[in-house]
């Protein structure tokens, strides 16, 4: 029986909240999603592998690849039921967003709002597509570090 090593969440939060923004590949094991202790970040996630996702009053259950879209001011939880569960995500601060003056357009999105739909289907083609640019953010942020 394989034994998981605990991750470190105070490097993590701090990392957040120096910088505002995070991108990172979930890792291929049964402890899927990282771990953080705020809920103050928007949330963008592209994954693969079956949950279910609490969001408001609803819930997702979903099998595949999917794209999640989460909002500090709307609360969701994340149940991971594969063994197998990959892909990336993005965390960002509502200060990341003020800096690009574009948080009023966001928090009118479909994606963020109340009422909308937080959880996209993504057909192989586009998980291609949108893996390329989570890739693009995780170069672009550790070239950032240096």
């Amino acid at each position: 029986m394989r034994t998981q090593s605990a991750r470190s969440v105070s490097a993590f939060n701090t990392e957040l909240k120096l910088r505002g923004f995070k991108a990172f590949q979930i890792e291929e094991d049964g402890a899927a999603t990282r771990v953080y202790s705020r809920k103050d970040f928007y949330k963008i996630c592209l994954t693969t592998g079956r949950s279910v996702i609490h969001y408001a009053s609803r819930s997702f259950e979903q099998e595949g690849t999917v794209l999640f879209f989460g909002n500090p001011h709307i609360p969701y939880s994340w149940e991971t039921k594969s063994r197998t569960y990959t892909g990336y995500t993005c965390l960002f601060s509502e200060h990341f967003l003020q800096l690009a003056e574009r948080s009023e357009a966001i928090l009118q999105s479909p994606l963020f709002r109340l009422g909308g739909t937080p959880v996209l289907t993504i057909d192989p083609e586009r998980r291609e597509f949108l893996t390329a640019i989570f890739q693009k953010m995780i170069d672009e942020q550790q070239t950032d570090y240096q």
